[in-house]
């Protein structure tokens, strides 16, 4: 069965905005002050928890999928980041809309982050007639924000006598049937597509299937410097509002960071919205229920449910038919799939598929794994000192500085590649942007990613352009559809091949790309 909250955590669903986890002024904890502070990692057993399984090993997932006659198959984590690149195109490149926000804060840009807009890779694993996505973890590090994740579900949803037996000193009085509990998924068809998603919680007073998603949300000096973190010792949420040190300043991070993937894995999951229990590690600070429509405003300018769910339904059939035609070159084959579209007046999105065996994708997949010896010694020395309570906050500051001038410099990388193209009309705009593409430094075009005298690998490289008709005109995206209006979005496709040596030049600045921004 899917848990439920518990300490009296559901009053935090039905309630907009955040409950503090304790009153600032008087001091009275709103909620059992156990919850306040996280057990250390050292000190949970995570040998209780069962691990989890991706899509390529996941033998329920491939067997529903071929009952079904589903050819692909994935979860929300492996699909996301390739799905938000057709947001993007769909939208013309939207910016992120920031109703929610105080004039307390400043926002530092009004785009989302460059590691949002970066280059997505996935892996589609071949066996048994079905194409699994797997993440693409080439640049992936193990970090305890995700081992915090794990432990922290548990701390929401069991009665603190229950969740103390996850404790390594008292891990023995677990039972069986409790280290063995299987997660709770949903599946969903659409398409050739066969989507699982895990359910963390529920509540039967929620709208539609009363499901929701745990998110744990590390305040923003932790999510800096991940494996330098514990300089942020002392980095508190104290205020409400606010530039520095507030839940507002974790909201916007998460709008621009986050709040695409987290809407495409509610909707995967057919879910109601998001719990975050904003922390730094050591702390819980406090809670917010943010539901799909919340997030839908930020990111598609309304509440209107008909935008995202339709967007979604088209972002899926364009992934189809471009898995398709991959799938028709490359039969049989485990394909490595890079996608990113460019910040363009009129936008497109590059899809590349280069065939790899099962020794090259398990290589690729292990490359940058941290030792279980490496993981323990960055918990224990990340958790360490976190109480004292110096303010470190002029640090945090000045590196911020740092990002945000990056940011700032990443706007305005996007207004010229805008105005490079012309926008007379898609073809003109693809043909630019692909000559844009194979122009550029000397050096970029010597960092080829093929070693010299080895043959070359076998690739494919494909782009798509839209158009967007809503209620019978062309329009550059949807805007402003309100509930009681008629909303009929349709959109017009056109898929490019590549040629082979094109193809090769494109593929190699997105990759150097890609390994930029992580």
């Amino acid at each position: 069965p899917v848990p439920q909250l518990s300490h009296n955590l559901d009053r935090v669903l039905f309630n907009p905005g955040v409950y503090h986890m304790q009153d600032d002024r008087s001091r009275v904890f709103n909620f059992d002050p156990y919850l306040a502070s996280i057990m250390p990692v050292k000190e949970f057993d995570f040998d209780a928890l069962r691990s989890y399984v991706t899509s390529s090993k996941d033998v329920k997932l491939r067997q529903l999928s071929a009952a079904h006659g589903m050819k692909y198959c994935g979860s929300t984590s492996s699909m996301t980041s390739i799905l938000s690149h057709f947001h993007f195109l769909l939208s013309a490149w939207r910016k992120p809309n920031f109703a929610y926000l105080s004039r307390s804060l400043e926002p530092e840009s009004y785009n989302f982050t460059a590691l949002s807009r970066g280059p997505a890779a996935a892996f589609a694993h071949f066996n048994d007639g079905v194409y699994a996505f797997d993440s693409d973890k080439e640049y992936d590090t193990e970090n305890i924000l995700s081992s915090l994740g794990k432990s922290m579900e548990k701390l929401l949803t069991l009665p603190k006598e229950e969740f103390e037996k996850y404790r390594r000193s008292r891990s023995h009085q677990l039972t069986e049937e409790e280290r063995n509990a299987e997660d709770s998924f949903h599946y969903t068809t659409l398409g050739d597509f066969m989507m699982r998603s895990q359910l963390d919680a529920y509540d039967p007073r929620l709208p539609g299937s009363g499901m929701f998603d745990l998110k744990t949300r590390a305040v923003v000096a932790v999510r800096m410097d991940v494996r330098g973190y514990e300089k942020g010792a002392g980095y508190e949420i104290q205020n409400r509002f606010g530039q520095w040190e507030s839940f507002e300043r974790e909201y916007y991070d998460m709008v621009r960071t986050v709040f695409l993937k987290y809407s495409l894995q509610v909707r995967m999951g057919r879910m109601d919205g998001i719990f975050v229990a904003y922390h730094n590690t050591q702390r819980i600070f406090g809670f917010q229920y943010i539901s799909l429509d919340e997030m839908d405003v930020a990111l598609h300018g309304t509440n209107d449910r008909r935008v995202g769910d339709q967007e979604f339904k088209i972002s899926v059939t364009l992934l189809n038919e471009l898995m398709d035609r991959a799938t028709k070159r490359f039969p049989a084959r485990t394909l490595r799939l890079h996608v990113e579209t460019r910040p363009t007046k009129v936008p497109l999105t590059y899809f590349f598929v280069e065939p790899v065996t099962e020794e090259e994708m398990t290589k690729t997949q292990e490359a940058a794994k941290s030792t279980v010896e490496e993981l323990e010694h960055l918990i224990l020395k990340a958790t360490e000192g976190i109480d004292n309570k110096a303010q470190n906050l002029k640090t945090f500051q000045r590196m911020f500085a740092d990002l945000t001038t990056r940011a700032k410099d990443d706007d305005k990388e996007a207004i010229e590649d805008e105005q490079v193209t012309s926008a007379k009309d898609e073809t003109s705009n693809e043909d630019e942007l692909i000559e844009e593409e194979e122009e550029g430094d000397e050096s970029d075009a010597a960092e080829n990613t093929e070693s010299p005298g080895r043959p070359q690998r076998e690739l494919f490289g494909m782009f798509v352009t839209i158009r967007n008709q809503v209620n019978g005109e062309h329009v550059e995206r949807p805007t402003n559809v309100r509930k009681e209006d008629d909303f009929d979005w349709s959109v017009q496709y056109n898929i490019t091949e590549l040629p082979d040596t094109r193809a090769r030049k494109i593929y190699d600045k997105l990759k150097q790309r890609r390994k930029k921004v992580l």
